[in-house]
């Protein structure tokens, strides 16, 4: 009898003890928070750069201390400013989006420059991808590239992704397939979801390595698995024209939903398309309108052709 009413004070007594270290665990992890806090505070205000950086990033999230933006940027402009490149890159970035001062993409290349020559390679990928745009710096392809290839170096996957595709597209010189497809696959094998899309497109056309419908097609399921948008509409168009695969109006459709769901100019196009002819739907002219409408709100034009040739059809 005293062992049958032992097991249920047992099993009312365990969600307490686990809810009470919890509750323990919880107080550890915020005088361990608040120590780091105060302990960054201390260092920083002794002159250490990279502590200095921490409480910024202590006050940009409200970890240890009460958020705020000012105290944040304070001790990022100290930090920024002793040449910590860390901080400067940190700082470009506020200056690119607006974070904590007014947009200046002028002021975030400035500081781009200083964390770059100091062989940042987040720096070095931004102020690239800055030259390749114009935006906030000179527009010029071969500086771009010239930054975009010394982060590449690095094994930056952003980097080795851009300039896989400026080779591909020739920018700022010849095109060169084969050095594309070789950026694509180191950026790739670092789970790269855009990369892998575009190591899969070379492979599907044959373009700097040789063609291998079969594994193009393995390479864009996985890019797509990654959330990669251009894959999901490959995969659309090789399931509609048989490209690698067995036509499949049905999974062709499948996947241009996929990018139109994702608010993908071509995407909703695409699927515009399959519904107005029924290919893997029943035909639905309404609803090939909505997914027009959609793409060319995006300035598409061909959907806004679309849209109004169904306009004078009527």
């Amino acid at each position: 009898m005293i062992q049958r009413l032992i097991i249920p004070l047992i099993i009312v007594a365990s969600p307490l003890l686990a809810q009470e270290e919890w509750v323990e665990l919880e107080e550890v992890e915020a005088v361990t928070v608040a120590d780091i806090s105060q302990q960054s505070r201390d260092a920083a205000e002794a002159g250490d750069a990279a502590a200095q950086l921490q409480l910024a990033r202590c006050y940009f999230t409200g970890c240890g201390v009460p958020q705020s933006t000012a105290q944040a940027m304070h001790w990022l402009r100290k930090s920024a400013d002793q040449g910590y490149a860390d901080a400067q890159c940190h700082l470009a970035e506020c200056y690119n989006t607006g974070n904590g001062v007014d947009k200046n993409t002028t002021e975030a290349c400035r500081w781009w420059v200083k964390a770059a020559k100091q062989g940042h390679y987040e720096a070095m990928y931004r102020l690239g991808m800055a030259h390749l745009s114009g935006e906030g710096v000179q527009k010029s392809a071969l500086i771009g590239i010239s930054w975009l290839k010394r982060a590449a170096d690095t094994g930056h996957t952003e980097a080795l992704c851009s300039l896989g595709f400026c080779r591909l597209q020739g920018e700022g010189g010849t095109q060169n397939f084969a050095e594309a497809a070789t950026l694509f696959r180191k950026a790739s094998e670092k789970g790269h979801a855009n990369a892998t899309f575009w190591l899969g497109f070379c492979k599907l056309h044959g373009l700097g390595t040789e063609r291998a419908p079969q594994e193009a097609i393995e390479l864009l399921l996985r890019a797509a698995d990654g959330l990669s948008i251009p894959a999901a509409l490959q995969l659309g168009r090789c399931y509609e024209t048989g490209t690698g695969v067995p036509a499949n109006q049905d999974t062709a459709f499948d996947w241009y939903w996929q990018a139109a769901r994702m608010d993908h100019a071509e995407g909703c196009y695409r699927l515009g398309l399959m519904l107005l002819h029924g290919r893997g739907c029943k035909p639905n002219k309404e609803k090939a309108a909505k997914w027009f409408k959609k793409a060319a709100e995006k300035n598409h034009a061909r959907a806004q052709q679309k849209l109004e040739e169904m306009h004078q059809s009527k």
